[in-house]
């Protein structure tokens, strides 16, 4: 064995002194949470259709999907062509949802994959039916099911509402390798505006009705995610898209009278340093926090680069001996600072290489993701995505 190759092994072998922990049973626990939510709110053997786009919200995305495929989930919901190609090469057979609709050039990347891309424009509904054109001459035979996405209030991607039928009918009519499997929405305000999104639900349900009345169905109609699934009931849809709720986080303070979800992601860094600042001393860069007494402090191995937001400076708490102690100072690329002056003073002064939660659990404290959302002024998806794209993952069952 080379030195090089020794060493390599040596370094994977190391405990990160920052690490994120992602907790799959409690995964398990919310999976069968949804169901029951799915079961109650939608109509009769609804499916559920997990979001774990953007890496699972940082969690992880094969290892994420591999629990819930043993759980027995059929489906999944990512954003684009290059995360659904991953999946399927990780051995995936589940129905892969496209939520982008891509460009042309992916087409036989999509059909030759069995993806299930999003159609919202012609140019990419001809170039899909030509390749399954050409693998059917080559005897494949190749049918490539569809979602139609309609623009219902996102104003981002989707068919405007007033265009839904043309559309539907001239694929329908033009492009017989193509079938439409499902038409979905987007509820862009479902935790904030009760009275648009019922709206919402209504003008949808009546473009569904009017695409029956010309005998086009299909066969998965959904619009539900994490907040439309548990607040919103409807005999409509058949197929509802949690991603927040999947991982414990709740859309909205109300959720948790309604349903009992499990945090999945904790995370943990490792004291690395100890020290006294002197009264009117300053800490960090730009010196925005300065000792108005005898301070101390810890430096954690935890910065920007590693997703905990420059916002959090002089902002956030951590958990140390399962006490909140305050960041103080601007967080660098690498490290944070934490004010521990009252441990100190009660005498419980922290070592070198003790635990801070930063998001977690410690004795009987807990700090949440929702709450490093609201102190950075942002939202816990961010939260999530930034910490568990970017730290050494730890996977517990």
């Amino acid at each position: 064995m080379s030195t090089t190759v020794k060493h390599a092994e040596q370094l994977t072998s190391l405990d990160p002194l920052t690490k994120v922990e992602i907790d799959l049973k409690a995964l398990g626990h919310n999976w069968g949470q949804l169901k029951k939510l799915a079961a109650a709110n939608m109509a009769y053997d609804a499916g559920i259709m997990p979001v774990i786009k953007a890496d699972a919200y940082g969690h992880g995305m094969v290892p994420i999907a591999q629990v819930l495929s043993d759980e027995g989930c059929k489906f999944f919901a990512v954003s684009n062509v290059l995360e659904g190609v991953a999946l399927r090469e990780a051995g995936f057979k589940q129905k892969i949802l496209l939520f982008e609709s891509t460009l042309p050039p992916d087409a036989r990347t999509i059909v030759e994959y069995q993806l299930t891309p999003t159609v919202c424009n012609l140019d990419l509904a001809h170039k899909l039916d030509d390749v399954a054109k050409s693998i059917d001459q080559q005897g494949g035979n190749q049918e490539v099911p569809i979602h139609i996405k309609v623009d219902t209030g996102m104003g981002r991607l989707g068919i405007a509402e007033e265009n839904v039928l043309n559309f539907v009918q001239q694929i329908q009519n033009r492009y017989k390798t193509l079938r439409l499997e499902g038409i979905y929405t987007h509820f862009p305000l479902a935790d904030t505006d009760r009275d648009f999104t019922f709206a919402q639900m209504r003008r949808f349900r009546d473009i569904v009705f009017a695409l029956e009345n010309h005998f086009i169905s299909f066969t998965y109609v959904h619009a539900g995610n994490s907040m439309g699934l548990g607040d919103y009931k409807s005999e409509l849809l058949n197929l509802a898209r949690p991603g927040l709720m999947l991982y414990g986080l709740y859309p909205s303070e109300q959720l948790k009278t309604k349903v009992r979800l499990n945090p999945v992601m904790s995370v943990k860094s490792k004291i690395i340093f100890v020290k006294t600042i002197k009264k009117g001393n300053g800490i960090s860069y730009g010196h925005t926090f300065k000792a108005k007494d005898d301070t101390t402090i810890v430096v954690l191995p935890i910065g920007y680069s590693n997703g905990y937001l420059r916002a959090l400076s002089n902002q956030a708490f951590v958990l140390i001996h399962g006490l909140r102690c305050p960041v103080v100072g601007r967080i660098t690329m690498d490290q944070t600072i934490v004010d521990i002056t009252t441990l100190a003073l009660s005498g419980k002064l922290p070592s070198i290489g003790e635990e801070a939660v930063i998001i977690g659990h410690q004795k009987d404290q807990e700090i949440s993701c929702d709450e490093v959302a609201a102190w950075a002024a942002t939202i816990s998806y961010e939260i999530a995505c930034s910490l568990g794209s970017r730290l050494p993952r730890i996977y517990s069952n």
